[in-house]
């Protein structure tokens, strides 16, 4: 954590993503040129988490397999993810 006064010297976003049950697949498509635009603008990390009983992403490690093949320099994590909701299949 930078002291008072200090220039930050990472920045980074956690998100879930967008999820229309009508159209998964724009939601996705958004984060991940979400996900790029970060790494244009110079954010330096990006996090994606499940969230309980509410709409998002289907699986972060898919979509950051995903962002994984657009990007190269940002760096790509996961932060909660209950293994009961991930079913890569």
């Amino acid at each position: 954590m930078p002291r008072e006064g200090e220039p930050l010297h990472k920045m980074g976003f956690l998100t879930i993503g967008r999820f229309d049950p009508a159209d998964p697949g724009t939601g996705h498509e958004e984060l991940l040129r979400t996900i790029e635009l970060a790494e244009e603008l110079g954010f330096d990390s990006v996090w994606l988490r499940h969230r309980h009983l509410q709409y998002g992403i289907s699986s972060p490690v898919a979509v950051l397999a995903a962002a994984s093949q657009r990007t190269s320099r940002i760096e790509l994590g996961t932060a909660v993810i209950p293994l009961g909701l991930e079913n890569p299949l």
